[in-house]
């Protein structure tokens, strides 16, 4: 009967089952006690009955499971105290045991609040409890690192605007922010030392995102994500579908509403029957031909080498005709005060499609449990996919004159390691450490004693020393 349990110290008596959860009868036999916990006096202790006390445990055999126990309580004779005997594996405060607040804090993150307390048979305020203790804990020891490319994007959360940063290259997400007010956003990128490592942004056509990034990561790219742009595009032409529908009669509004989403595709993308159905529809409706025509030269600009890209783009705006200038003002002023940034994508194609992706599966998560806080949301979001892969050591070398000056400029002249001033001595060569993580590979500056650090540590580890070469 002990292996039903798998309890270490505990002997399992008998088992019931009530109200479809399975009641384990059980002991943990201890010697008596020698000393009085309360007051400390030795062989004055007496026993002074039983307690039956029930405690929660991890659901077994697909129901839950509890743990029913006659606990010995004890009084002593000299401060007239009780007290009862110690438990092992019982969650001390609580009526659970140990591993059974270990399983509902793991499951936090991933499964509602009130699914949990129906398989573990707990009240949910427990569950509410114990996950927010243990996202307290994560997010105590959560020290999140500038990326190579910053994603900045924002999502939807109980009506109101959250900002979302990634790690564009290595597809994860940084921080969900409680706004995206340009204060928020500054102070939160403001306490990282090491916003060197950035080397682009991409964003959104929010104006407060791409203040902070200039003034954060001078003289770094700031890139609008295509998707937004080409969106507009779109939105656009929407907006020609969507008046001249009005003008059309009843049954046949229905049908343009139906075969509206031939419109959202690219024409290279319909199968043949759709290219044939919109060529029909289009060949009778001048001014929607033209909008599609539109949406579709404007999509072509992304496929284009840069230079052809530029010029397509400044023509853009001249190939509208007039009547249609309107219900592209949204576009054509959007390419005006974003061109900077607009073209950058055709230098660096980044986009913030995991962003996007990411913003979609927070509404999923905010779906499935109303009532859920920003802080349980957002720290589903950060923890829910494991801890971050750390760093490996991939080589040290000592740095050349070129790298060195090319190096300083981005991380200062101190060492990356222990912050000293690197070039103290004649003999204190500075040293460039290789690290690797992911698709992510970096390079950092760091000096001779540390050198001597880093060899010292890949042998301690039993791992052949990093080969030292020139630069």
């Amino acid at each position: 009967m002990t292996d039903i349990l798998d309890l270490k110290g505990w002997t399992v008596l008998g088992r019931t089952e009530e109200d479809g959860a399975d009641v384990l009868e059980a002991e943990y036999p201890l010697p008596m006690p020698t000393a009085c916990p309360k007051c400390g006096t030795l062989d004055c202790i007496y026993r002074h009955g039983t307690k039956a006390t029930t405690y929660v445990d991890i659901p077994m055999r697909g129901k839950p499971a509890k743990l029913r126990a006659k606990v010995q309580r004890y009084r002593c004779t000299s401060c007239k105290e009780t007290f009862l005997q110690p438990l092992g594996g019982i969650l001390e405060g609580r009526r659970m045991t140990e591993r059974c607040a270990t399983y509902i804090k793991a499951h936090s993150l991933r499964d509602t609040f009130t699914r949990i307390a129906e398989n573990v048979g707990c009240d949910d305020k427990t569950v509410r409890t114990l996950g927010a203790e243990y996202m307290a804990e994560l997010e105590a020891s959560h020290r999140p690192e500038m990326p190579d490319w910053l994603g900045i994007d924002e999502t939807q959360i109980d009506g109101k605007m959250r900002c979302v940063l990634t790690d564009i290259g290595e597809r994860r997400i940084l921080d969900m922010l409680p706004d995206r007010d340009k204060a928020t956003l500054a102070g939160w990128l403001h306490r990282f030392k090491d916003r060197h490592w950035v080397k682009g942004v991409a964003i959104d056509m929010w104006r407060p995102y791409r203040d902070v990034s200039h003034q954060m990561f001078p003289g770094r790219p700031v890139v609008i994500d295509k998707f937004h742009v080409v969106r507009m595009a779109n939105y656009c032409m929407e907006r020609v579908r969507i008046r001249l529908q009005k003008q059309r009669k009843a049954g046949e509004r229905r049908l343009w509403l139906q075969s509206k989403a031939m419109l959202n595709m690219r024409y290279a993308k319909l199968a043949e029957k759709g290219r044939f159905n919109l060529d029909m529809w289009l060949a009778n409706e001048p001014e929607l031909a033209a909008a599609y025509g539109l949406k579709e030269a404007f999509y072509n600009i992304y496929d284009l080498p840069k230079a052809q890209a530029v010029a397509a783009f400044d023509a853009f705006p001249g190939t509208i005709p007039a009547s249609l200038k309107a219900d592209f003002k949204t576009l054509t002023t959007a390419m005006k005060n974003w061109r900077t940034e607009i073209l950058a994508y055709f230098d660096h194609p980044i986009t913030n499609a995991y962003t996007e992706a990411l913003n979609g599966v927070a509404k999923t998560i905010n779906r499935q449990g109303r009532g859920y806080t920003f802080e349980v949301l957002r720290a589903r979001l950060l923890y829910g996919k494991g801890p971050l892969e750390p760093w490996r050591l991939a080589t040290v070398y000592p740095a050349n004159p070129t790298q060195l000056q090319l190096l300083k400029r981005e991380q200062g002249n101190r060492c990356q390691s222990c912050g000293c001033e690197l070039g103290r001595t004649k003999d204190d060569k500075a040293n460039v450490v290789v690290l690797v993580r992911g698709n992510t590979r970096r390079q950092q500056l760091i000096c001779g004693l540390c050198n001597v650090g880093f060899h010292t540590e890949a042998l301690n580890h039993r791992k052949p020393p990093s080969t030292q070469k020139s630069g």
